[in-house]
């Protein structure tokens, strides 16, 4: 063996502890494509989930005992930051394992590469949330995006299934495209030396005058292929018809976990590689923030889809998230989008877990199939309207916290004009919101008889329930707890 070759192998070695958690993932969702199906049959393919929900328990330990540092070349960096929206991650993968259960076995498309798919993509997700390296970046995107693609596609006997998949995948790697040629630029631009993060963003601002074109085209064409990994507007596009066409756990994985993972490398790229830059990206991105937050809220009133409302509604809440983004002051962006994510992730996934129920009974694909479920199913009823007005920002639910810790970030860094438009988009999506909670309550039920909700779902509407309600008695506390961590 060579001295090159022994060196590579013993920096491996040396800074595999850091990807621990990641090469678990890999592993086992290969170990469970290969002799998978010699364990369960076919009747019994409902196994995996809690077995998966172990495997991501498992990952979850592995992430809190990681220890902070750098390796492989400074293109994988662990630490709060990462740790933070890594568990984000692992949690919205849970609870989208849970929420599949019920709906797949009323399919009947229970199947071991779905579980495994889900891990594929979480892996991508922990290498995401600590790149630290534009290339690192890339592939980290590219390990995620392309299993959702295919989890998008799952249900092969849906033509919207398929389609949605399909346009997906083409955008996808369209908006791929992109960043690739947008990290080629700002390579150049940085004189052919690096595509690290920290060395870019020295490299970058002592760039000379002759080349600000080219650093202006390469932040300008990254900004473009990562605002398309979070949906923000104009590159929404694909969100509301993938949104509609995918199962509809992975409708609610796609607004959690991946968004978070999407908003770790957002913090990352533009709050360290970008830094010294900002004059080149900060003008665009607040167009993008507020063109998300008009474009989301407004479209969502038109929606009779329940699925296309919370896509549109998705899109409005990236775009409030995207002000910590523009936070001259990282450490406290970071801060505040985490805690409005992990609001967000039990606010979304309970609402989408009522919707999983309503589909059980072939309903809850359309807005009017919430009628008059305060008589049919009132305390189902209850944790969907606590759900929608803590997605509104309605004081005093907790949901109300979490904008208000943005909002008072960009006032403070002079981001006025935008958290008006913030303020009052909110108002734009109470009335859509109330609207619902107006179809549970004042209108008359269709008749029918009331169907079990099943233990799973009922689990995760409950503890999402419960998490909101203490959520909302300790609001104040939360906040002081999110700016010491």
């Amino acid at each position: 063996m060579t001295g090159f070759a022994q060196g590579l192998l013993g920096a491996l070695l040396r800074d595999t502890h850091l990807i621990t958690p990641q090469l678990f993932l890999m592993v086992m969702a290969t170990l469970m494509l290969w002799p998978g199906d010699l364990f369960f049959n076919r009747s019994e393919k409902h196994k995996w989930a809690p077995i998966t929900l172990v495997i991501l328990a498992a990952t979850a330990v592995l992430v809190g005992r990681t220890v902070d540092g750098e390796g492989f070349s400074r293109m994988f960096r662990m630490d709060g930051l990462a740790r933070g929206f890594q568990m984000l991650c692992i949690l919205g993968t849970a609870a989208t394992v849970a929420l599949s259960t019920r709906l797949l076995n009323s399919l009947k498309q229970q199947t071991v590469e779905y579980y495994a798919l889900l891990l594929f993509s979480l892996a991508g997700m922990l290498f995401l949330c600590g790149a630290s390296d534009l290339i690192s970046v890339y592939f980290s995107i590219e390990l995620m995006a392309i299993c959702i693609y295919i989890l998008v596609a799952y249900l092969r006997d849906r033509a919207t299934s398929v389609e949605a998949g399909m346009k997906y995948f083409l955008l996808g790697a369209f908006s791929s495209g992109i960043l690739v040629y947008g990290i080629s630029l700002l390579y150049g631009a940085a004189g052919g030396t690096t595509t690290n993060l920290a060395d870019l963003n020295q490299a970058l601002a002592l760039t000379p005058t002759t080349s600000t074109l080219l650093v202006y085209s390469g932040v300008l064409m990254v900004l473009v292929g990562m605002a398309f990994k979070v949906a923000a507007v104009p590159f929404h596009m694909w969100s509301p018809d993938a949104y509609e066409g995918a199962p509809t756990p992975i409708t609610a994985f796609m607004a959690t976990a991946p968004k978070a993972a999407a908003l770790a490398a957002f913090l990352r790229v533009f709050g360290a590689g970008f830094h010294g830059v900002t004059s080149e990206w900060v003008l665009p991105l607040c167009y993008i923030a507020g063109a998300s937050m008009i474009l989301g809220n407004v479209t969502a009133v038109r929606q009779e889809s329940m699925k296309r409302l919370l896509a549109y509604s998705s899109i409005a809440h990236v775009g409030y998230m995207l002000l910590g983004v523009l936070s001259g002051d990282p450490r406290a962006g970071a801060q505040a989008v985490w805690l409005y994510m992990l609001i967000y992730l039990v606010m979304n996934t309970g609402a989408f877990a009522v919707v999983i129920y309503l589909q059980g009974k072939g309903e809850g694909e359309r807005i009017e199939d919430f009628r008059g479920l305060g008589k049919k199913h009132p305390v189902l009823a209850f944790a969907m309207m606590i759900f929608l007005l803590s997605l509104a920002g309605i004081p005093p639910l907790v949901g109300f916290f979490g904008k208000f810790y943005l909002f008072k970030l960009a006032i403070e860094q002079g981001f006025v004009t935008l958290t008006v438009i913030a303020l009052l988009t909110s108002v734009v999506g109470a009335y859509y919101y109330l609207g619902v909670v107006a179809q549970m309550y004042f209108k008359e039920p269709v008749e029918g008889e009331v169907a079990p909700m099943g233990a799973a779902p009922t689990f995760i509407v409950a503890l999402a329930c419960l998490l909101v309600l203490v959520g909302t008695a300790f609001g104040p506390w939360l906040l002081d707890w999110a700016v010491r961590i």
